[in-house]
């Protein structure tokens, strides 16, 4: 079979497809996957050995005029104007034609879109293909989406030769998800099917009682690992939160690792107190087993990596879905939200998880409910059972 998967190029976006379209290979599939020709985009697919098949992105000018809007606005006024005029508004528009020329050349029997890609969305139903999703954000935040681009969609379909539809063949599509029933929150979307809940495949890391690494500091502390991802540090408004996480951090009897990515400039955290360590990167997968909180934005691939291996969390989220996900997982009982960028605030939340046996509960009932979803092996099953229908 020939399977099309098709994403924005966001690094957070294509990484939840990758195991998806691998094993689809290693099974004997014909797998492409399509997505803008940005640098650190390519190299994810060429890590991964996967096709790419490229579509084009708006003009600079475009984007630009769509970015300064955004920053106009505030809150869900600003992501809402985002996802409807960027991701299925310009985005889409740029990404059609080559997209269709692509699924014409290509002949996919399924493809299989993530949730900020939208050209697929329509071109699959017009071309006649069968279609999917991989859910890269939490129900509540799904079905918020949904809601704000139905007008922006329907302007899509008619591009495309199909009819206005008010969201609805969005809201059938067939959807796989890494979430867990207990990150369910507010009213779903009330044509969508059951998703297919799959559990992350999570990197082998260290063994439980394995040596600390050269550069971990010894000590009878709890160590954290604090991490705002791997994007952030564009704004001032986060780096004003590196900061007044630095100075909680600093009044406490821990030892933690900062990891920023490779935006934030060092130079722009502030004072280091002696206790953090920071780096650009370290693999998460190698410090979990000697880790007893995480701090970090919620973002969905931290949070949800970090939960399926049963380590708490105090999530501060800075934009997007991530207040959706702190909710979830403080609803979860895995964890804290903080909503305020307050140092004393963050500092009494770090202390809280550290301390409760409740909180620590809460994150292992997470992930044992991670570890009961279907495998990988399971979910391709049910991708290729819907090609052709």
């Amino acid at each position: 079979m020939r399977i099309l998967f098709s994403t924005i190029k966001d690094i957070g976006h294509i990484t939840p497809l990758v195991p998806y379209a691998r094993r689809l290979r290693d099974l004997g599939h014909e797998v492409r996957v399509a997505t803008s020709a940005d640098e650190g985009a390519m190299a994810v697919l060429q890590k991964a050995g996967l096709a790419h098949a490229p579509f084009d992105r708006p003009a600079p000018e475009e984007l630009q005029a769509i970015m300064k809007r955004v920053d106009e606005l505030k809150g869900e006024q600003a992501i809402a104007f985002g996802f409807r005029e960027g991701f299925a508004g310009a985005a889409a528009r740029a990404a059609l034609p080559k997209l269709q020329l692509t699924i014409q050349e290509f002949r996919p029997d399924l493809i299989v879109r993530e949730s900020a890609e939208f050209a697929s969305l329509v071109a699959a139903e017009a071309a006649g293909v069968s279609q999917a999703g991989v859910a890269v954000y939490c129900s509540e935040y799904e079905a918020w989406i949904a809601r704000k681009v139905a007008g922006a969609v329907d302007k899509l379909r008619t591009l495309v030769g199909l009819k206005p539809d008010d969201g609805l063949a969005h809201r059938n599509q067939r959807t796989f998800t890494s979430f867990p029933p207990s990150f369910d929150r507010g009213a779903p979307l009330a044509d969508r099917p059951a998703a297919f809940r799959v559990a992350p495949e999570i990197p082998a890391g260290q063994a439980s009682g394995a040596p600390l690494p050269d550069w971990m500091p010894a000590g009878e502390e709890p160590f954290l690992f604090m991490t705002f991802g791997t994007v952030s540090g564009r704004s001032e408004r986060v780096r004003n939160a590196y900061r007044v996480l630095l100075e909680a951090v600093g009044s406490l009897p821990v030892k933690a690792l900062l990891t920023t990515g490779p935006v934030m400039p060092r130079d722009e955290l502030g004072v280091i107190p002696d206790n953090v360590r920071v780096e650009k990167f370290v693999p998460q997968a190698e410090i979990m087993s000697h880790t007893r909180a995480v701090v970090c934005h919620g973002g969905s691939g931290t949070l949800l990596s970090t939960l399926a291996t049963g380590c708490p969390v105090v999530v501060i989220p800075l934009f997007a879905d991530q207040p959706a996900n702190a909710r979830a997982a403080e609803a979860a009982g895995a964890g804290i939200a903080v909503f305020t960028h307050h140092p004393d605030e963050i500092a009494n939340a770090i202390r809280t998880v550290l301390a409760s046996d409740a909180i620590r509960a809460g994150a292992k009932a997470v992930a044992a409910q991670l570890a009961s979803m279907h495998s990988m092996n399971e979910a391709v099953a049910e991708m290729i059972s819907l090609a052709g229908k």
